[in-house]
């Protein structure tokens, strides 16, 4: 019996304490205070701070379930048990309560949120987090209908905001980034409040979300992160950065996640081809945008790394800072990659040899370039046999060079044996194999040297002489290059700023021969002159700056300029029959018709920047107005006529 009245002592104590709570709510009274009253009883809740999320629904439907209750008495009815909180929390929570308000006017969205962090035990706005945020979600999701809830989140974004606001307010000058915790990373959270600002209109929320927490190879992650923090950083137009980088760096971060990608530096070309048909399959017009995440990433990783990862699929050249003789400023090679090469050992193999030739040796990256289309033909051979580079017999090498003999030409079969057979030397000399299992020489073919004529014709010069004025007046100054000097494109596409000079008055031109590693000075017309002096002077060119920039201020770019050239001889109409324009052509060109006046072939050797006169010698073309020429002055002298030669007979007119 004492137990008993013990126990409803207590429970008379704790419905007491309920109704001082309920008391202290002037707004919640009469009827009302009754409804809320009789439900916390019915649930055995005897304090409002032990009213749930789930509670405060159970109670909506309690009253939506009131027969005797109106529409609009359900709806005022509903709104009770969120005021009460309210007049329990704010109390304790006057200077909260302050921050959040702060310039704010009161609004149902506003006062809603409010009750929500208190009761969530949130005491400052910088505490609100994603998950706080998700939760909220669904909490409005349960009393606010349609677009309407926007409002709400809004509340509640705007308060975290602020609070962001206010800490960049106290440290202007402190750099803020996001931290890798391992957890979620909500983008419109970010702690730099000018990027922070950026995500507000962004409609789709879930995808600011970057989730950590999730399964995944944690090299993914960090590289995902160290690649998002790049991003948010350096990408300041936020509708580019959200197309081209965040947007799919998110979706491949959830395909890796699928795939179980333990690095993204070694994607394979099926794990590159998987990716391409997921964004394919998203049905967005965006997939050819999306899939140059793969590039962008991996090049952000292999140039950023602390120590170069020679275990990467694809090497960025960018990384490397090669002497101004080993790569071309106007024709750089961009990246190598090995994805092709499937057999993982043969693979390693070929990259360490590729490092010894990029780091040891001084060879020109365009010839190493050439190296290794070649190696990896052979490679990409031998995964189609099945065969190990580390157990070819003389057998497999004569098959292959069967395969490759195919009707090229003596000198670029030569130069494939050539490649394979320092590749063998390299791995004897590292010990991967014993011996080089064939015999070059046997292979060897004898080269003759082939002559093409590749000088213009008079009317496809005349055409582009006529229509040079409706080109864009960098291309037309270009040309003029090749044209007056037949210099080589990528000669024209690295000129300086102080390349022209008058000497002795006399107007000249210095430039460096890459392809011969090699300056050379050669005279030019005055015109040319005026006209580049003139352009520099108008385009702000610097004495070390190129003449023909990229966009980034580099040296034009070989391809970029045949291209548009190309383009426009089409667009203008510009052709000689099936001819298309060749700018190496004008260096036949010029050196045909310096020949034809009669210039020397050590003037014209010179004049080109050539090594060799034979090398010159291939760029003269048969000539048929010279020699037509030739004829009428011969036939023309007497004795000579054609007619005497006929009587007398024999060998080309001579007696026999």
């Amino acid at each position: 019996m004492a137990a008993l009245s013990l126990l409803q002592f207590d429970m008379t104590a704790r419905i007491a304490e309920l109704d001082a709570q309920l008391d202290a709510c002037a707004t919640v009274q009469g009827r009302q205070r009754a409804a809320v009253r009789d439900f916390l009883l019915q649930e055995g809740i005897y304090s409002i701070e032990d009213v749930t999320d789930e509670d405060i629904q159970d109670y909506r439907t309690y009253i939506s379930q009131k027969e005797n209750f109106s529409d609009k008495q359900k709806v005022l009815y509903a709104g009770c048990m969120e005021t009460l909180q309210y007049s329990f929390y704010a109390p304790q929570n006057e200077a909260f309560l302050k921050e959040l308000e702060a310039g704010r006017k009161l609004t149902a969205a506003i006062k809603k949120t409010e009750v929500y962090l208190m009761a969530h035990g949130i005491k400052r706005a910088e505490d609100i987090t994603y998950e706080i945020r998700t939760s909220y979600e669904a909490y409005v999701k349960q009393s606010i209908s349609g677009q309407k809830r926007l409002e709400y989140l809004k509340a509640l974004d705007n308060m975290k905001l602020a609070s962001i606001q206010k800490e960049c307010d106290k440290a202007p000058f402190k750099e803020r980034k996001l931290r890798y915790t391992g957890g979620k990373i909500f983008l419109l959270y970010h702690p730099d409040i000018e990027i922070a600002k950026t995500f507000y209109y962004i409609r789709n929320k879930e995808e600011l979300l970057f989730d950590f927490s999730l399964q995944a190879a944690e090299q993914v992650k960090y590289q995902i992160f160290f690649m998002l923090n790049y991003i948010l950083e350096n990408e300041k137009d936020w509708k580019l950065r959200r197309e081209r980088f965040l947007v799919p760096l998110k979706l491949l971060y959830n395909f890796s996640i699928e795939q179980g990608i333990e690095d993204l530096e070694r994607l394979e070309e099926e794990d590159i081809a998987k990716f391409k048909e997921k964004l394919d399959g998203l049905n967005v017009d965006k997939a050819d945008i999306y899939i140059q995440i793969v590039d962008n990433i991996r090049k952000f990783l292999f140039l950023r790394a602390k120590k170069t990862n020679w275990e990467a699929n694809v090497w960025y050249m960018e990384r490397f800072k090669f002497q101004s003789d080993r790569m071309n400023p106007a024709n750089p090679v961009v990246r190598i990659q090995f994805m092709q090469v499937h057999d993982k050992e043969n693979r390693k193999i070929f990259q360490t040899y590729m490092q010894y030739m990029i780091g040891v040796t001084s060879l020109a990256i365009s010839n190493i370039r050439f190296q290794f289309y070649r190696v990896s033909e052979f490679l990409e051979y031998c995964d189609a046999k099945n065969l190990s580079v580390l157990h070819l017999t003389a057998q497999d090498m004569d098959a292959y060079m069967k395969h490759i003999d195919n009707g090229i030409l003596p000198d670029t079969f030569n130069g494939k044996v050539a490649d394979i057979y320092k590749f063998m030397k390299f791995m004897v000399v590292k010990g991967y194999i014993e011996k080089v299992p064939f015999n070059m020489e046997y292979y060897l073919k004898k080269v003759v040297p082939t002559h093409h004529d590749r000088a213009l014709p008079e009317d496809m010069v005349s055409q582009m002489l006529t229509n040079l004025h409706l080109f864009p007046e960098h291309l037309r100054l270009m040309y003029l290059h090749l044209w007056c000097l037949g210099l080589r494109i990528n000669e024209v596409c690295t000129i300086k700023g102080d390349a022209y000079y008058v000497m002795n008055g006399d107007t000249w031109i210095r430039l460096y021969q890459n392809k011969m590693k090699a300056e050379k000075t050669v005279p030019i017309p005055e015109t040319l002159y005026q006209l580049m002096t003139s352009y520099i002077q108008k385009m702000h060119i610097a004495p070390d700056d190129y003449v023909f920039q990229n966009e980034k201020g580099g040296a034009y770019n070989v391809g970029t300029f045949n291209k548009q050239m190309v383009g426009k001889c089409r667009e203008l109409g510009i052709d000689c029959g099936d001819y298309t324009f060749r700018s190496h052509d004008y260096r036949h060109t010029i050196s045909t018709a310096m020949h034809g006046h009669g210039a020397s072939i050590q003037a014209i050797r010179d004049f080109l920047g050539h090594k060799s006169e034979e090398m010159t010698k291939q760029y003269i073309d048969y000539l048929p107005e010279k020699i037509d020429k030739a004829n009428e002055e011969y036939f023309s002298m007497k004795g000579n006529s054609i007619a005497k030669a006929v009587r007398k007979g024999g060998n080309n007119g001579n007696e026999t």
